[in-house]
């Protein structure tokens, strides 16, 4: 499954929550030389920057003190948990922002905390899936406290983290997700909407940057549809809905990126996972996942990079996807049905390129609202 895989452990050390007396909570602020998701987090009483709040992703790290003064500061008489910096992307969400979460999963400690506030920094605030993700840990809307401001409080723990992206990760953490995915596992109403699931591709399809930024999908999804793949698009449903498919599906297709990380919800070690890799860069975050779940992926190429730099990076793209031998290889060894002939295939795929080259050189703009056209006009289906 994956030949980096002495890399990756589960951590032994048991962590720790750490307490502060009339500590500061600072909100996040960038400057020069600062970490790449900017400064802030936890000062103690002496305000002396608390290192337990720095958040250590790899390349994505967010932390520090910066000056202030006292007349900066509001005083709030109330107990607090922090758990670091927010913002509404799922895949950096679950990676780089939940390591802090255990301890409202773990038993010793919930029923302690119960009663604090929630404290985050960021400009964005949770919604949707985000807050479900939170109200499955027993943390309600009206605890969360966005910190825009230099805030002083009565108390602030700083819980140690549970992960370290693409390293290690500990029980701790691992229960938290343990817990989440056996609260939705026997859900019934779940068990009634999905009682036909067996084999599900995961589209992107209908994903907004997605139709901006990715071309050539459609064919690989008609690929697997035609086999027995049922498409679902994950942004349509709600985080219960995609732990019970995670937990109960025999089959999961899907692009790598955001998508596959999902399987941290998933218990389910007899689940056959493809990954189908849509840049030649290296994508680690899976891997931890899969090693944590004991769960064996085919990670199958299918992708066409004709241009030096493209895409730019994980996240950004643009990408072009595209059929050729691995992917034919891979439908022959699981018998799959080609839905499609040479010659249209030939012709799908110049399409695709013509629209990737578009992107690329500059017609990004018009592109995105041809996009969104095309999402408008999907869902009118």
């Amino acid at each position: 499954m994956n030949n980096k895989e002495e890399q990756i452990y589960k951590k032994q050390e048991k962590l720790h929550i750490y307490e502060y007396e009339n500590a500061i909570i600072l909100p996040r602020k960038f400057e020069e030389n600062a970490p790449t998701w900017g400064k802030g987090g936890v000062c103690d009483q002496d305000d002396e920057f608390v290192q337990s709040s720095f958040y250590d992703g790899g390349w994505a790290q967010n932390g520090g003190k910066y000056e202030w003064t006292k007349e900066d500061e509001t005083y709030v008489d109330e107990k607090v948990i922090y758990i670091g910096v927010f913002a509404k992307h799922w895949g950096h969400f679950l990676v780089d922002m939940t390591s802090k979460l255990w301890a409202f999963a773990d038993p010793e400690m919930k029923e302690n905390i119960k009663d604090y506030k929630v404290a985050y920094i960021g400009e964005e605030e949770p919604s949707g899936n985000y807050l479900e993700f939170y109200k499955m840990l027993g943390i309600q809307e009206e605890q969360l406290m966005h910190i825009e401001n230099l805030t002083r409080f009565q108390k602030v723990l700083v819980p140690e983290a549970g992960f370290r992206p693409c390293i290690w990760y500990t029980e701790e953490y691992q229960r938290m997700f343990n817990q989440m995915a056996e609260s939705v596992i026997e859900d019934k109403e779940l068990k009634e909407k999905f009682k036909d699931l067996k084999k599900i591709y995961f589209s992107r399809r209908q994903f907004g940057k997605a139709v901006a930024t990715e071309f050539g999908e459609e064919y690989i999804e008609q690929c697997f549809n035609q086999n027995g793949y049922e498409s679902l698009g994950p942004e349509t449903l709600s985080l219960r809905e995609q732990i019970y498919v995670w937990n109960h599906a025999e089959a999961i297709a899907c692009m790598n990126g955001t998508i596959p990380l999902n399987v941290v919800f998933c218990k389910n070690e007899k689940l056959k996972l493809t990954v189908l890799n849509k840049m030649s860069i290296y994508h680690k975050n899976p891997y931890i996942y899969l090693y944590m779940r004991k769960i064996e992926a085919d990670f199958i190429n299918v992708y066409k990079e004709p241009l030096k730099g493209y895409p730019k990076s994980l996240g950004e793209g643009p990408y072009l996807i595209k059929t050729g031998k691995e992917f034919f290889d891979y439908c022959q060894k699981e018998g799959f049905e080609i839905p499609y002939t040479g010659m249209k295939l030939r012709f799908y795929d110049l399409k695709q390129e013509i629209r990737y080259y578009l992107c690329v050189i500059g017609i990004g703009k018009q592109i995105r609202r041809v996009g969104s056209f095309v999402k408008r006009k999907i869902l009118r289906r």
